[in-house]
């Protein structure tokens, strides 16, 4: 009988704990990732479907040097335009890179390490996100990955398999152009966004 009555006081105590503990961690959230997890979300969402929309249009028009031009050119002014506001900056990266522009930073390289090791054992996130000390500043960075579909292999995929005249265009524009290779449903790279947290 004392046994069985010290039992359900070790249990209460023990469900108390764990309840304060749950408490004490959602009360250590910090206030500030939320809106800025939102925002980064939108910018993400917003230049890929932005981007992906030009592209389609050319690709429609059964145009692939359209598509190259559209991704070369076009896309880096969208890219711009999203890029005006103070303290929030969003662009595309990868690990085979077709501008220099795209080229990750360190920190985005090991996760783009990560997210071709995840695609691999078929865990791939929707995205991925945490706060960094950038400048003395809190900083979110958030990563959206971005996985190579049938028609982006056109332009990506394996170079004998690329038609002559995208060859030739992307001889022209990239001449050290890494970005092929690639197969549907590879991780081509990611929407990176970065923002200041207040």
């Amino acid at each position: 009988m004392k046994r069985a009555f010290l039992l359900v006081v070790l249990l209460s105590f023990l469900s108390c704990s764990l309840l304060a503990f749950s408490k004490a961690q959602e009360k250590g959230r910090d206030p500030r990732v939320e809106p800025a997890l939102q925002e980064a979300r939108q910018m993400a969402d917003g230049l890929a479907e932005k981007i992906r929309g030009i592209l389609f249009q050319e690709l429609e028009k059964g145009s692939f040097p359209g598509a190259v031009k559209a991704c070369s050119e076009v896309a880096q002014d969208i890219t711009r335009q999203f890029n005006t506001r103070p303290g929030h900056f969003v662009r595309r990266v990868s690990l085979k890179n077709r501008s220099p522009w795209n080229a990750p930073d360190g920190y985005e390289a090991k996760k783009l390490e990560e997210f071709d090791r995840l695609q691999a054992e078929k865990k791939l996130p929707k995205e991925l996100y945490e706060v960094q000390k950038e400048g003395g500043k809190d900083t979110l960075r958030y990563l959206k990955p971005l996985v190579a579909l049938p028609l982006c292999i056109t332009c990506h995929g394996p170079k004998e398999k690329i038609p002559e005249p995208v060859q030739a265009i992307l001889k022209e524009k990239y001449p050290e152009d890494r970005a092929t290779g690639y197969r549907a449903g590879d991780v081509r790279g990611a929407i990176t966004v970065k923002i200041d947290l207040p």
